[in-house]
C-alpha cells in the first residue's frame, strides 16, 4: 500500500549557521522569501542562463548554458569564490557514501542532495548554508552508506527529493520543512529511488530502482506537486495481458512479472510540443535463466505520454539481456540534420536519392559505448542500428537472442574491437588467473554468452550515469565514462537461484570484478547527426562527473584526481568544446569531483560549481580494495568565478 503523509513545514528542519567564509547569522536573517513559481513548460525548456532549474539544466537535458561571462580568453583566471563543507562526511572515507549530487539553482539559492538524502539550501554567492533537511526514515530502515542520490527538483515553492527509502518528499523552499511525503515504492520490498525527480506542469516525475537487489519490478511514476497524490504509474515490466508481456516466459522460475527488473537511474527528458517523456530503462532480473523472450521493456529507450503515463513507443537496445547492458545515462534532446534515402517513381522506374532532413532527435549512450540516435516522434533510428548476428549458446537456461541492434555510430569507449564491431576485454588482466570455479577465465567480447560451466569476461559498466551533454554550437554530444573495465560472469541455473529477503532473486549471478586501479577514463565529443567522433580523450582515471557546456565554447568536467587518481584530490577542468583542448584546471580538492558541474549567476556574476565527494562505483582512490572504507570521500561544494 502506498502512503501519503502531510507534515508541518517546520518539523524536520536543522539550521546550520556556518558557511565557509561567512559569519554566523540567525535563521530568520537568512530566510528571505525565495520560493519558485509553478514554472511553465517554456521556462523549464529554455536553455539555462542565470538559473539552473532542472537536473539537466532544462527539459532537453542538454546541459547547455547561455551564460557568456567566462570565455576561452579569461577562463584561465578563474578563482575560488567559496567552498562549503556540508558536514555530513566527518570521516572522509567510504562510510560517507557516494556524493554525486547535481545542484539546481534559482534566484541566487542553490539546492543540493547528498548520498543519505540530506538536502541543503546554500547562498549561491557565498556558500552559506541557509537550511539543512535531515530525513526521518521509517523504523527498521537502514540507510547504510546511502546510494546514488543525483539531485532534487524545484517548482511551485517546493524542493522535491527522491529518498533512498522509496519516498518522494516535498520540502518548503524557504525553510526546508516537509510539506508532504508519498511512497513511490515500498522499501520493505526492496524499493529505493536513485534518480533525481523532475518537476513539470504541476507534476513530480520519479523513477524507481532496487530490482538488482531483488525488489519488485520498477516503475516510472508521476505525483501531484501540490498534494503528493499519485497521478499515474507505468511498469517497465508489462503485467500479464499488457503490450510486451508475451516477450517474457518464466519457465517455472521462482518469480514472474512482479519481479522482472527494470531499475531506472537518470532524470527523464520531456518534449513539451509532443507531450512525451523520454528515459532509458534498466536490465531484467535475474540476469540469466529467465526463459526465452526479448523481455520488453527492459533495456529500452521509451516515450510515455507525460500526462497519462501511456506507452507511445519503445526501442529495445539489448534483447534478452544477460550482461546488465542497460541504459543508466541521461537521454538528451536536440534537433539535427540527417541524411536519408528517398525513393520516388520516375517514368516507371524506381529512383533513390540521398536527401537531408531536419528531425527532432534523441541521443543516449548505452553502457557499451554505442550512442543510439532516435527520432523522438517515432522512436525509429535516425542513424542505422541494424540487427546484427551475435554468438549463441545452446546451454540450458541461457536463452540467447540471435541478434542485437548495433548502432553505426563511433564507439566512445576506446576498447579493442572484435567481430561485428563488438568491444572486447583486454586479456592481460585475466590471463593466467584462476576463476572461483577453479578454471581459467575465457576472455571475450560484448554479447558473448556465458553458462554455468565457465566464467566469461566481457566489458562491463563502462558508460554509466555520468551526465552527458549537447552543444548546439558545435553540434556535438559529449560523454565521459570508463575504459578497460570488465567483469567475469558465470550463470546460476534457475534450480539453484534463491529468493532474497525482498521477494525477488535480484542479480542471481556469479561475478568477478576487475581491479579498478587498472581502469582508464574516456571523454568524447560525438556528432550525433553523422555518428562520427569530433574528438576523443583517454584519461588515466575513470570519468564520473558528467559535463556542462556554455555559449562561449567552454566545456567543464570533473576529475577523480591527478595521475592515476589514487590520491583522490579531485579537480575541475575547462576545455574547448570544439577541440577538447584543456584551457584551465582548478587547484586540488579534498575529494574526487564525481558530481556534475553547474553554472549560474548570483549578484550578476557567473559561477561554476561542483560537489566534491567521490563515488564508489569505480573508485581507484587509496587502493586497498573496493570494500575498504579508506577510500577517499568528502562533502565540499566548490564555486569558481572571475576575479
Amino acid at each position: 500500500m502506498r502512503r501519503l503523509v502531510f507534515v508541518s513545514v517546520c518539523a524536520v528542519v536543522v539550521f546550520a549557521l556556518v558557511g565557509a567564509g561567512s559569519s554566523s547569522k540567525s535563521p530568520t536573517a537568512q530566510l528571505q522569501s525565495f520560493a519558485s513559481p509553478p514554472y511553465s513548460a517554456d521556462q523549464l525548456n529554455a536553455s539555462p542562463g542565470d538559473n539552473w532549474l532542472t537536473n539537466g539544466g532544462d527539459l532537453k537535458n542538454d546541459r547547455y548554458s547561455t551564460l557568456n561571462q567566462i570565455t576561452p580568453a579569461n577562463v584561465g583566471t578563474l578563482k575560488l569564490a567559496w567552498s562549503t563543507d556540508l558536514g555530513i562526511c566527518p570521516t572522509h572515507d567510504a562510510s560517507c557514501g557516494s556524493q554525486e549530487g547535481n545542484a539546481v539553482v534559482a534566484d541566487g539559492v542553490m539546492y543540493i542532495a547528498t548520498a543519505k538524502s540530506d538536502t541543503f539550501a546554500l547562498n549561491a554567492a557565498t556558500g552559506a548554508i541557509m537550511w539543512h533537511y535531515t530525513p526521518q526514515f521509517d523504523p527498521g530502515f537502514q540507510i547504510g552508506t546511502g546510494g546514488r542520490q543525483p539531485g532534487v527538483a524545484i517548482g511551485d515553492g517546493k524542493v522535491f527529493l527522491g529518498q533512498r527509502d522509496g519516498y518522494v518528499v516535498a520540502l518548503d523552499q524557504n525553510t526546508g520543512g516537509m510539506v508532504w511525503k508519498a511512497q513511490a515504492m515500498d522499501w520493505h520490498k526492496g524499493g529505493r529511488l536513485s534518480e533525481a525527480p523532475l518537476y513539470y506542469n504541476g507534476m513530480v516525475i520519479e523513477g524507481t530502482s532496487g530490482s538488482d537487489g531483488g525488489s519488485i519490478s520498477n516503475t516510472m511514476e508521476a505525483f501531484n506537486a501540490t498534494t503528493g497524490a499519485l497521478l499515474w504509474s507505468w511498469s517497465v515490466v508489462p503485467q500479464a495481458g499488457q503490450p510486451g508481456a508475451n516477450t517474457w516466459s518464466f519457465n517455472g522460475a521462482k518469480t514472474g512479472y512482479n519481479y522482472g527488473g527494470g531499475a531506472m537511474w537518470e532524470t527523464p527528458a520531456i518534449d513539451p510540443k509532443l507531450n512525451l517523456l523520454y528515459f532509458g530503462t534498466g536490465n531484467p532480473v535475474p540476469w540469466n535463466s529467465r526463459g526465452p523472450g526479448k523481455n520488453l521493456w527492459t533495456d529500452s529507450i521509451v516515450a510515455l505520454n507525460v500526462y497519462t503515463g501511456a506507452l507511445v513507443w519503445g526501442f529495445q537496445t539489448t534483447h534478452h539481456d544477460l550482461w546488465d547492458n542497460d541504459l543508466p545515462n541521461s537521454p538528451v534532446l536536440f534537433t539535427g540534420k540527417f541524411k536519408t534515402t528517398k525513393t520516388t517513381k520516375s517514368h516507371g522506374k524506381t529512383v533513390k536519392k540521398t536527401v537531408t532532413v531536419t528531425r527532432p532527435a534523441l541521443a543516449e549512450v548505452a553502457k557499451v559505448g554505442w550512442t543510439f540516435v532516435l527520432d523522438r516522434e517515432t522512436g525509429k533510428p535516425l542513424i542505422p542500428a541494424p540487427e546484427t548476428k551475435v554468438p549463441q549458446s545452446k546451454s540450458a537456461d541461457v536463452n540467447t537472442w540471435p541478434t542485437q541492434p548495433i548502432p553505426q555510430t563511433d564507439n566512445v569507449i576506446g576498447d579493442p574491437k572484435g567481430p561485428n564491431g563488438r568491444l572486447c576485454a583486454k586479456p592481460d588482466a585475466w590471463t593466467g588467473k584462476t576463476a572461483p570455479d577453479g578454471k581459467p577465465y575465457k576472455v571475450g567480447c560484448v554479447f558473448d554468452p556465458y553458462d554455468s560451466t565457465q566464467f566469461v569476461v566481457a566489458p562491463f559498466e563502462e558508460m554509466d550515469w555520468p551526465a552527458s551533454s549537447y552543444s548546439p554550437q558545435t553540434g556535438t554530444f559529449i560523454t565521459c565514462g570508463v575504459t578497460n573495465r570488465a567483469f567475469g560472469k558465470e550463470q546460476v541455473p534457475s534450480s539453484s537461484q534463491v529468493l532474497g529477503p525482498n521477494g525477488g532473486i535480484g542479480a542471481g549471478i556469479l561475478s568477478v570484478s576487475d581491479d579498478a586501479t587498472n581502469n582508464l577514463g574516456n571523454f568524447s565529443a560525438l556528432n550525433p547527426s553523422t555518428g562520427k567522433l569530433a574528438w576523443h580523450q583517454q584519461w588515466q582515471t575513470p570519468c564520473y562527473s558528467g559535463s556542462v557546456n556554455t555559449a562561449t565554447g567552454l566545456t567543464f568536467i570533473g576529475h577523480i584526481g591527478p595521475g592515476n587518481g589514487q590520491t583522490g584530490q579531485g579537480y575541475l577542468e575547462a576545455v574547448s568544446t570544439k577541440t577538447g583542448q584543456s584551457l584551465w584546471s582548478s587547484p586540488p580538492m579534498t575529494a574526487p569531483a564525481t558530481a556534475p558541474t553547474v553554472t549560474y549567476t548570483a549578484n550578476g556574476k557567473q559561477y561554476i560549481s561542483v560537489l566534491s565527494g567521490g563515488e564508489s562505483h569505480d573508485d581507484p582512490t587509496r587502493p586497498q580494495g573496493l570494500t575498504s572504507n579508506a577510500r577517499v570521500r568528502g562533502d565540499t561544494v566548490y564555486a569558481y568565478t572571475l576575479p
